[in-house]
């Protein structure tokens, strides 16, 4: 059994719908740069040879809290009262789910088809965005218990 676990120091991003060109003939991916660019990052936690049977992730999205959730003047280090706990922003969670695992598929793993459970959830942070991901590789799926 293979867990890989890691930090990625990229803020967490959605990922964008494949376009078309005016006349439907090229099919383009606008996400393609960023998830370029996040797969550098983590390049170090990439196997030599991709995962090959069925994965459990874990994914956890850290955003920065925003300045209006925090008191101005000598007190801009302390939350407001009103200040929500969890995030529940306009971005949202499937879509930074659907980002990682695309840009990890054929890289971390043969194809994101072998994922067959995924524990998430996306949190505040007091420092800039990251992104906590485990990936554990089941041997048999049946010995899994519930």
């Amino acid at each position: 059994m293979t867990i890989i676990e890691f930090r990625a120091d990229y803020p967490p991003t959605s990922l964008k719908r494949h376009r078309h060109t005016k006349y439907g003939t090229h099919t383009y991916d606008p996400s393609s740069n960023d998830k370029k660019d996040f797969v550098s990052k983590i390049s170090d936690y990439i196997p030599i040879e991709p995962l090959k049977l069925a994965i459990k992730a874990e994914l956890k999205f850290y955003e920065k809290r925003p300045k209006s959730h925090y008191r101005t003047g000598k007190f801009s280090h302390i939350l407001k009262e009103n200040s929500p706990k969890q995030n529940c922003s306009k971005r949202d969670l499937d879509n930074f789910v659907k980002f990682v695992l695309d840009a990890l598929n054929k890289k971390m793993y043969i194809d994101d088809c072998q994922i067959f459970e995924i524990n998430c959830g996306k949190y505040y942070s007091e420092a800039d965005g990251y992104i906590l991901c485990k990936f554990e590789e089941i041997e048999d799926i049946t010995k899994i218990e519930s």
